[in-house]
């Protein structure tokens, strides 16, 4: 039987029990008789333990998973019960494979071996020696508990990340072309989209003499990169695909050296050097600031002086809104072109710019400028971006060029950090490194946060007073808090605090670190102190409508209590246009105001757009049942219900309060009544929960709740 190959487990040839996860469980002995537990539950407890990493878990931790719409009391009692079945079905073995402990369980490390592990503990040594593409993990155990669903899918994640990490590591150690083409060959398989394997596929059936193979894949790679995103891959990868194509219609020999035959670059350097260096003859990604070079271009036809003077005073404002972020690197040109695009796009492209902002003056209807506004990435061959078509005057000219430099540098962030989304992590400098983090936060994944924060450390350690990578990391942070109810918000803030300082200590004029300290800082109920902050920012901007300082100032008035002042700002800053996803997701504080202002039926409908494309946004979920629930829309209500118990199962009414602690006390209880008028909160102590199909039927035609007196006579019986 195989064992566990991990340093730290305890190697043994002793192992007389066999869990089977990958595809159908299956629980087996050297005989191979079948064990496997009858009972959901059951297979859920052992699956838990079998993926603990050999630790023991805590009993409290396993009543969470497998009972978490149940009170503590009875989950724990659930507990033994299952324990109990659990050591009866694995009995005929005569050994205590099962340690039972008093605080926590485990599997007997020297008596079990779990399938699972030989994919979570393998190396770029190994990885190659696994089944190739194995089943799911645990693809038949489904309807155990919602907590359990969300474990899941995180072990699932878990145990890809790490075979595709280790895939990666080795496609930048192995010099064997062969071996490097089957790894590319599975990573590619998990990630169609990994640019360093579509290079590592090609490359090595060059190296192999295979040019026919090597134009193939060349030209899948094109067209998987088209039909995916609209746009051909990365300039390295189109620089292998150029000389793939002229080799072969050249007909020039590929490589005639025997000693040619060899992977250029990849065993450069140790396992050990790579950790804290670049391979030296690969280029290093996101080795520096973004940058984008912004012109203005005016037909001839277009000969107004009013006119021109105000085309270029947007110009000029645009150019100053983007530098007060402190993230993009901006540089003017201050004369203008006749044509949008600049014809020597390679030459600065040579000079480092990542992006060319073009501002085209295209009518003077009226004498109102209309401009049409283009970004165009030089990496990608001067493919457009963004774009957006305004029209302004000159008392409008301060806000719009706010509102598109918040716009314009979102954008870049995104179009960057997807551009270096399939280098390996080898490849990326500390801003690179940030730039992949920023661009995997933005996708709320839980299972994510492990591969988030490595980034992070790795940035910071190589770079630590790198402003932007202390910007992404507190704008994680931000987000991952917005969406955490185990802890008080004060808690969560209290990193972003420190983060931001140290950001003002290095760029004092930041307005995006100054805005993050602001937030955090009211989050701490430390308003004052916010408030002071926007003061300042207000006195030193010539718009003090700034996007930035309008969301600042809608959070200090919920702070204060005041919501009807707080939703009509969130209302009018969301309906603006050009529509601005800003990094600091505020969207849910519109949702919160409009419905601590009582206006539940628009809280309901924003709620209702936003959850379309973020249906696990708890951030949004919260309130939006407290809306449906105040409206009395009980199957609107239970839906959310059901996805909030699945995303948070031990969300209290005692953890609402402290995520809203910021909230005056007489809003932060609106939110609780609702939630306990519609009777998905039970007490403080009980966790929420979706009501029966009968409750909400009878509350739907408005009669009486009728489960409350059954739930006490039969607490077990409802509660299954």
């Amino acid at each position: 039987m195989p064992t566990v190959d991990r340093a730290e487990f305890h190697k043994t040839e002793t192992a007389i029990l066999h869990v089977r996860l990958l595809g159908h469980m299956d629980v087996t002995t050297l005989a191979d008789d079948s064990l496997l537990p009858n009972g959901t539950k059951t297979k859920g407890l052992l699956a838990i333990l079998a993926l603990s990493d050999r630790r023991p878990v805590s009993r409290s931790r396993l009543a969470e998973l497998l009972w978490s719409q149940r009170s503590t009391v009875q989950a724990r009692a659930s507990l033994r019960q299952e324990i109990h079945r659990l050591q009866d079905a694995l009995s005929p073995l005569g050994e205590a494979v099962l340690d039972v402990q008093r605080q926590s369980l485990a599997l007997q490390p020297d008596l079990t071996t779990v399938d699972a592990e030989r994919f979570l503990t393998c190396t770029p040594s190994t990885v190659l020696s696994l089944p190739d593409n194995p089943p799911p993990l645990l693809e038949d155990l489904s309807a155990v508990d919602p907590a359990f669903t969300v474990w899941l899918t995180q072990q699932r994640t878990r145990l890809r990340q790490h075979v595709l990490h280790q895939l990666e590591a080795l496609l930048v150690t192995t010099p064997e072309p062969a071996t490097a083409r089957e790894a590319a060959r599975r990573v590619l398989q998990m990630e169609p989209l990994h640019e360093a394997a579509w290079r590592t596929r090609i490359l090595s059936e060059t190296l192999c003499r295979q040019q026919g193979a090597a134009l193939l894949n060349a030209e899948a790679c094109i067209r998987t990169f088209q039909e995916a995103v609209g746009a051909p891959p990365g300039e390295e990868t189109m620089r292998l695909i150029s000389e793939v194509r002229n080799t072969h219609y050249k007909a020039v020999p590929p490589l005639n050296a025997q000693e040619d035959r060899r992977l250029p670059h990849w065993a450069d350097t140790s396992p050990a050097e790579r950790e804290t260096t670049a391979p030296a003859e690969q280029p290093v990604y996101g080795s520096k600031h973004i940058s984008t070079l912004v012109f203005l271009s005016c037909p001839d036809n277009i000969t107004d002086p009013a006119v021109i003077r105000l085309a270029e005073a947007f110009r000029d404002e645009l150019c100053l809104s983007i530098a007060q972020h402190d993230i993009i690197d901006v540089v003017m040109l201050p004369q203008r072109f006749p044509s949008p695009t600049p014809e020597d796009l390679d030459i600065f492209q040579q000079k480092g710019t990542d992006f060319i902002l073009s501002i085209t003056l295209t009518s003077q209807e009226d004498g109102t400028p209309h401009l049409t506004l283009q970004t165009l990435s030089t990496h990608l061959n001067g493919v457009i971006v963004w774009g957006y078509r305004l029209s302004f005057t000159q008392e409008t000219l301060n806000r719009l060029s706010n509102r598109v430099s918040s716009v314009v540098v979102w954008t870049l962030l995104l179009t960057e950090a997807r551009r270096l989304g399939s280098k390996p992590v080898a490849e990326l400098a500390p801003v690179g490194m940030a730039l992949r983090a920023f661009n995997l936060s933005l996708r709320g994944d839980p299972g994510l946060r492990t591969t988030i924060e490595d980034l992070l450390r790795q940035a910071a350690a190589r770079a630590p007073e790198e402003t932007f990578i202390l910007f992404v990391h507190a704008n994680y942070l931000l987000l991952r808090a917005l969406e955490q109810w185990d802890s008080p918000i004060a808690s969560l803030m209290a990193p972003i605090m420190d983060l931001m300082r140290k950001n003002l200590a290095i760029a004092p004029s930041s307005l995006t670190a100054r805005y993050l300290l602001a937030v955090s800082l009211v989050y701490l109920q430390r308003r004052d102190e916010a408030v002071a902050l926007l003061q300042q920012m207000e006195a030193e901007l010539r718009d003090p409508r700034n996007s930035l300082l309008i969301l600042l100032e809608g959070l200090c008035l919920l702070a204060d209590g005041d919501a009807k002042a707080a939703a009509p700002i969130y209302m009018n800053f969301f309906n603006m246009v050009p529509f601005m996803p800003l990094t600091t997701a505020a969207d849910h504080n519109l949702i919160i105001s409009c419905f601590l202002s009582g206006q539940h039926e628009v809280a309901l409908e924003k709620a209702r757009n936003m959850l379309i494309t973020s249906p696990n946004r708890t951030a949004i979920l919260l309130p939006a049942l407290a809306a449906a629930s105040a409206l009395g829309q009980y199957k609107q209500a239970n839906e959310y219900a059901e996805r909030l118990s699945l995303l948070q199962p031990a969300l209290t009414a005692s953890r609402i309060e402290a995520r809203y602690a910021y909230l005056p006390p007489h809003l932060m209880k609106l939110l609780t009544d609702a939630l306990k008028k519609g009777g998905f909160l039970q007490d403080d102590a009980a966790p929420l929960r979706p009501l029966s199909a009968e409750s909400v039927s009878r509350r739907l035609a408005g009669l009486p709740r009728q489960d409350m007196k059954r739930t006490k006579t039969h607490s077990t019986m409802n509660r299954t």
